[in-house]
């Protein structure tokens, strides 16, 4: 039950933040089992001896039995990075039931990864990470799960050989914004009357190695395929 109500939040903190700068919607992946059922549908009516799933969380507060969630933000690089440390931090309250852990890890993978076993050594409930890059989290996460902590993966995706190594991810389709970002420069050139001109232009990417950077380099690739007339430099 704890598990499904901090997906909720979790998506909560996630919508919060796309709206608060304008992006897409926040989408759910469950790699596992379990997580398909706690992160899925929230709506579902709670057994007869089990609060409802919005209530779980002040009644949880009013015990003083406080969730503890460690969150390894991966920095401060954007305004909509800032706004999602904002919608944590909001969401995550002991108003809610919650005892938010926070450490920006400023970029640095390797601060990432001290964030997490430092959470491990506090004996939090839940890890939430937004990983820096895609790789290089096995070893960390294996510490993870042999402790019985469910990480939950944040905006970013981690490339892993064990899926079950997290719960579950939270998070938009780097690669349809990629393609979206190339079908509306299409269509402006178009609109410009340059549908047809060869056009050279640059792409300036994020983190190399990070799930948005690898996503929306493939989405605009993509879109780069077919309008033969735009040529990345």
């Amino acid at each position: 039950m704890k598990r499904k109500v901090l997906s909720a939040l979790l998506i909560a903190a996630m919508a919060m933040s796309t709206v608060a700068c304008g992006g897409g919607a926040a989408s759910t992946d469950a790699p596992a089992e379990p997580a398909a059922d706690e992160a899925g549908d929230t709506t579902d009516e709670a057994p007869a001896d089990e609060a409802p799933a919005d209530e779980a969380p002040a009644a949880d507060a009013a015990s003083g039995d406080l969730i503890t969630v460690g969150y390894a933000q991966v920095g401060a690089e954007s305004d909509w990075r800032t706004a999602n440390t904002e919608s944590f931090k909001s969401t995550f309250t002991e108003e809610n039931g919650y005892k938010l852990i926070f450490d920006d890890a400023q970029q640095k993978q390797e601060n990432q990864i001290k964030a997490i076993r430092s959470f491990i050594q506090q004996e939090v409930d839940y890890i939430v990470v937004a990983p820096v890059v895609e790789t290089g989290w096995e070893t960390v996460l294996e510490e993870a799960k042999e402790a019985g902590i469910p990480v939950i993966l944040s905006d970013r995706m981690m490339d892993v050989s064990d899926d079950t190594l997290y719960e579950a991810w939270v998070g938009g389709n780097f690669v349809k914004e990629g393609e979206t970002c190339g079908e509306w420069l299409a269509k402006y050139l178009e609109d410009q009357g340059r549908g047809e001109e060869e056009i050279n232009m640059v792409t300036i990417q994020g983190t190399i190695g990070a799930s948005a950077q690898v996503g929306r380099t493939e989405g605009m690739a993509n879109k780069l395929a077919e309008h033969l007339q735009l040529e990345d430099a």
